[in-house]
């Protein structure tokens, strides 16, 4: 029920704009203000609050894609005039439900492809990781049980510290193990190993002097068969925290603004109203 008001509204609010409008003037940042506002006075003052709604919403799906938070603001502002240019209330609302879609479908594919790793990986078992440190450098050490039925070169891990008290996150990192060089085979399927090896990353460093109130929880994120070749991955495209929080956002803008479906055509409706007349 909450879904039909909302597409009725939505609705309703763009079927009373006609095609023939005001649009979009994307020129420059003052014209594209006056444009949007010349709209958005277009539309019945209950509505108009919804076109406001979607140009912030519009905010929030570009701003994934700008990779410097310097002049963000303003390259995402830049990209909405560009992209809105020339467009009506009616094609606005369009190209919202557009955008929203396909970015709501790619994180949910991205999720559904590494919570499918993540299961697989479940067979690549760690057991006990100790992190210690030898001579100045962060070392972890890994006992692991291959109870998959793929011969691994290769095992991408992500390691988390903690202070055990009290307890406390301390940092995390990628980290990977290259079996076949550094052993000089592969891990079979049913075999065990137990490995040490350094953490080379920078990011250890800021790892606390006191080992003994550390611990290490490990996970496995990709196997690899051949060199560079993954079997199952969720490492290299994974569906992070910063995606989860992204997709519940998206959802909640896509249910509260609503989406927009295509007007009837009218002369699908009279046929439909014909039709309907016979039967009575």
């Amino acid at each position: 029920m909450v879904r039909l008001i909302l597409f009725l509204t939505s609705f309703a609010l763009v079927s009373t704009a006609c095609e023939s409008g005001p649009t979009v003037d994307g020129t420059d940042a003052e014209t594209f203000d006056a444009s949007i506002a010349a709209i958005k006075a277009a539309l019945p003052e209950e509505d108009q609050e919804q076109i406001d709604e979607v140009m912030e919403a519009f905010e929030y799906l570009y701003s994934d894609n700008v990779i410097s938070s310097l002049n963000a603001s303003e390259a995402i502002r830049n990209r909405i005039q560009s992209r809105l240019d020339g467009m009506d209330a009616r094609e606005i609302f369009a190209e919202w439900t557009d955008r929203v879609d396909k970015a709501i479908e790619s994180l949910e594919a991205k999720k559904e492809n590494t919570d499918s790793a993540m299961e697989n990986l479940k067979d690549v078992r760690v057991r006990g990781p100790e992190y210690y440190v030898q001579r100045g450098q962060s070392v972890v050490k890994i006992n692991i049980h291959n109870r998959t039925d793929h011969t691994i070169s290769r095992v991408y891990f992500r390691g988390t510290l903690w202070r055990k008290q009290p307890r406390k996150w301390l940092l995390e990192d990628d980290f990977n193990y290259n079996i076949r060089r550094t052993e000089g085979k592969n891990l079979g399927p049913g075999d065990r190993a137990e490995w040490n090896f350094a953490l080379l990353s920078p990011v250890w460093k800021r790892a606390p002097e006191d080992v003994d109130n550390l611990s290490l929880s490990v996970i496995v994120t990709r196997i690899d068969g051949g060199q560079e070749q993954p079997i199952y991955d969720a490492f290299t495209d994974r569906f992070t925290t910063k995606d989860s929080r992204r997709l519940r956002r998206l959802v909640s803008l896509k249910e509260s603004i609503g989406t927009l479906e295509p007007e009837p055509d009218p002369e699908e409706t009279s046929q439909s109203h014909g039709r309907t007349s016979n039967l009575n």
